[in-house]
């Protein structure tokens, strides 16, 4: 028994620094296969916390427009499996559309506990690309009101680079100290002020105002014991 419990004691830290705590990372379980737009919901685990409609993309729709290869937004090939979700954010006379999507994790964040908040994007068809996609993690539900952007305290996912690839997946990844007891997780565009639009793509649409699209697949949050377990290099 005490043998047992020693090897418990050991193991432990390692289960705790390597669990993932989103329970659909890859957007693999759904309830039934996308066929509209703003179907993020069919993703379980995922929903969005305001009016605006963040798809779902996945290789089971009998819609070419929710595939993921090709779709409305140009398409990419899965990073892993075969679904992901989609985000759009744009400005078009005045008007906000900010699209976010938002899960409950596995079990509350511990006080003090780092974590490393990971994501593979890649930029869909559009105007314009951001510098980040933004992470808040919150102890209740996250509710933004109407669909405008929401300028909150937030980590900022990216590497360092230009989110601006369409061919392939970026890695992104942030650092965040849990306060304690945070149970959801949300993704979107926090950043305040327009610095968003900066980054002007030759786009064969969306011509006419300040647009961008991203797909998310692979969301990951877990413990790390320090900041170099939550490093862009160790991804190839």
């Amino acid at each position: 028994m005490y043998r047992f419990v020693f090897i418990l004691n050991l193991l432990l830290p390692a289960i705790l620094f390597s669990q993932n705590l989103i329970m659909n990372p890859d957007f693999e379980k759904y309830a039934r296969c996308p066929d509209q737009p703003g179907q993020i919901y069919l993703a379980s685990h995922w929903f969005s916390p305001n009016i605006a409609t963040p798809d779902y993309f996945n290789d089971c729709s009998p819609d070419l427009e929710y595939g993921t290869e090709f779709n409305k937004k140009g398409g990419q090939v899965a990073h892993s499996g075969h679904a992901y979700a989609g985000l759009q954010f744009y400005y078009l006379n005045r008007n906000e559309f900010f699209e976010y999507i938002e899960t409950l994790l596995d079990s509350a964040l511990i006080a003090g506990q780092l974590y490393c908040i990971s994501a593979f994007v890649s930029l869909g068809e559009c105007s314009y690309a951001a510098r980040e996609i933004g992470a808040v993690l919150s102890v209740n539900e996250l509710k933004i009101q109407q669909a405008r952007k929401a300028s909150l305290d937030h980590v900022p996912l990216t590497c360092g680079q230009r989110l601006d690839d369409q061919n392939e997946w970026m890695y992104i990844s942030g650092i965040y100290r849990a306060k304690g007891k945070e149970r959801f997780l949300t993704l979107g565009n926090f950043s305040k002020g327009d610095d968003f639009w900066h980054i002007h793509m030759q786009s064969l649409t969306d011509s006419l105002f300040k647009s961008s699209f991203y797909f998310i697949d692979d969301v990951s949050l877990i413990a790390i014991g320090d900041s170099t377990e939550c490093n862009c290099h160790l991804i190839k």
